[in-house]
């Protein structure tokens, strides 16, 4: 039975010729500098809270900068120095501001709804002031929360620790600045709840099944595939070299092939 995450799903809604090469054809996007930094970062904090040792989890940071050296096939000198500044700026920070009790780390879930299974990672479930909520970093440049009241990770993830029983309150999000200087001197951290009630989660469980149905049916059947150009695909897909070629030459072999492909 195919599994289903909020990264196929949203990849589903982006673009269905995105979809295609990437979960039916196998095709391997390169990580982004955001990605790598962005993942750098969960890894450090996951053993931050669970053991609170700066050693150990700067260690876990940069075993998994070596795992990108070794997927790019290149050192990546600046991002450790930028990642080892923000990661110590936020234990410090942390140290000082952290007023929640830890209840779960690094939690996995899959839940079930009709026939189709969904699954995903929470970075942590935390209790403040007797309340339950979930708890979710994010490692920013820029800071605009404007998004998180219908950001549908975040709605699924509600959904599910609803489904699992663990009935939060909501979404502690924990954003991480990742610059040196300007704000991030006096605020190198944000923190922002968002709140989803019953009656919503009602209407996403609902919008979540309609979707699963398409993409099952998808796989299953096959269908049409179309890009979805916009402006965004500059610097939110690494597939924009297909793209263009497609454009310039009707097709795009060359190009993937310059792409690995995944094992199924």
């Amino acid at each position: 039975m195919r599994k289903l995450s909020h990264s196929s799903m949203s990849c589903w809604r982006r673009c269905k010729y995105k979809y295609f090469l990437k979960y039916i054809e196998n095709y391997v996007l390169p990580s982004s500098m955001g990605q790598i930094r962005g993942s750098i970062g969960h890894s450090a904090l996951a053993v931050w809270y669970k053991t609170g040792d700066k050693d150990e989890a700067l260690h876990a940071a940069n075993d998994k900068l070596f795992e990108y050296e070794m997927e790019l096939n290149r050192g990546l000198d600046d991002v450790w120095e930028l990642m080892k500044f923000i990661l110590n700026r936020y234990f410090e920070w942390s140290i000082e501001n952290d007023k929640f009790e830890l209840i779960e780390a690094e939690l996995k879930f899959e839940f079930k709804i009709d026939k189709h299974v969904f699954l995903g990672y929470i970075d942590g479930v935390v209790e403040i002031d007797g309340i339950i909520w979930l708890l979710e970093h994010k490692f920013l440049k820029q800071v605009s929360m404007k998004h998180v009241s219908i950001d549908p990770q975040i709605s699924m993830y509600m959904l599910a620790m609803r489904k699992l029983e663990f009935n939060p309150r909501g979404t502690f999000f924990n954003v991480i600045r990742m610059t040196k200087g300007g704000i991030a001197k006096t605020e190198p951290v944000v923190r922002v709840k968002a709140f989803r009630n019953q009656e919503g989660l009602v209407a996403i469980e609902r919008e979540l099944v309609n979707q699963a149905n398409e993409m099952t049916k998808f796989h299953r059947d096959g269908g049409e595939m179309y890009r979805n150009s916009t402006r965004d695909c500059t610097w939110d897909c690494n597939f924009y070299p297909v793209c263009l070629s497609i454009n310039d030459s009707g097709e795009a072999k060359s190009v993937l092939k310059t792409f690995e492909k995944r094992l199924k």
